[in-house]
């Protein structure tokens, strides 16, 4: 089944008016509000969008991601020139994005990731542009599960786009072409505990504990964990075994070009994914993304929350 869904101009109207009743509210400073009726508010998104998103969440769409076209989003707004301001949050995209996840699931976020807030500003910082975070550019970001180096990682990952960049590819690469192009023998290491994580660089910068982490398993429970960057072998053959995935999303990974009012779904738990490098002018007219986390389960993550709040703890990252 396709697993791109282009809301038609009724739909659009639909979602327009339903995020109005999210903007009294304030993502961060009421966060438990804000989700509590943005939650009650995603049932009553049109009929066609909820049975897309059943679909994607029985794992019924093709690669296990999704991606709407077509949404509302602001007018006149400048790409500010780092993740500070929080500026997207604010934004008629975020509100919308705010319905789409709480129908997926339930929207969380962490102190070390974007101090906190539900949605995290994406967009290229000149003094960042060669690392491998978020707000990178000048060089690819590597193939990674989203903060694999985390058990609290999220189940889903959300970006929606304000302004795209036709040279910024979004990478992506199913579990399923991994095993399917791994050999028999190199399949059988990966339920074994051959690698170790570092932390991502984001996350140490806002005090998350930078000590290694590990050694885990690459694919266990139906569960893909992967960081070109941050992951090491204890073996010769385990680093043999990485890089052996590493080629085959090379010559396999699939690419999302994101445009104005896309939003796309990705399960972090199925695909690994990435970036390429692009040339921003830094000018106020750049990509600009907003990101959001979704989880399946609270009660997995409930003990890690700051109180009354659905951020998780640094010291839980």
């Amino acid at each position: 089944m396709n697993n791109h869904y282009i809301l038609t101009n009724e739909e659009k109207t639909e979602l327009f008016i339903l995020q109005k009743q999210l903007e009294p509210l304030e993502p961060f400073k009421q966060m438990v509000e804000f989700t509590k009726k943005a939650k009650e508010l995603s049932n009553c998104l049109p009929l066609p969008i909820r049975i897309f998103l059943d679909k994607f969440k029985e794992g019924k769409l093709k690669d296990d991601i999704v991606l709407f076209k077509n949404l509302p989003i602001p007018e006149n707004i400048q790409t500010p020139e780092n993740n500070l301001s929080h500026l997207g949050e604010s934004t008629i995209l975020a509100r919308c994005q705010a319905l789409f996840n709480q129908y997926t699931g339930n929207m969380l976020s962490y102190e070390a990731e974007g101090k906190g807030h539900l949605f995290q500003d994406m967009v290229p910082n000149h003094a960042l542009k060669n690392t491998q975070t978020s707000l990178g550019s000048a060089i690819e970001l590597e193939l990674h599960t989203e903060q694999a180096f985390s058990p609290l990682k999220p189940d889903y990952l959300c970006l929606g786009c304000i302004r795209g960049d036709k040279q910024a590819k979004t990478y992506f690469l199913h579990v399923d072409a991994i095993l399917t192009n791994l050999s028999t023998e190199y399949q059988a290491c990966l339920k074994d505990e051959l690698w170790t994580m570092g932390v991502d660089l984001s996350f140490i910068l806002n005090g998350c504990n930078a000590n290694t982490r590990g050694p885990i398993a690459i694919y266990n429970n139906n569960e893909l964990i992967f960081d070109q960057d941050l992951m090491n072998g204890v073996s010769e053959k385990a680093d043999i075994v990485k890089q052996e995935i590493i080629n085959i999303y090379l010559t396999h990974r699939k690419h999302i070009i994101l445009e104005k009012g896309d939003l796309l779904v990705i399960n972090n738990r199925k695909i690994v994914h990435g970036r390429s490098p692009f040339l921003p002018n830094f000018n106020g007219e750049d990509r600009f993304i907003i990101r959001s986390f979704i989880c399946n389960d609270l009660d997995r993550v409930t003990s890690s929350f700051e109180q009354g709040t659905y951020i998780v703890k640094t010291k839980y990252s």
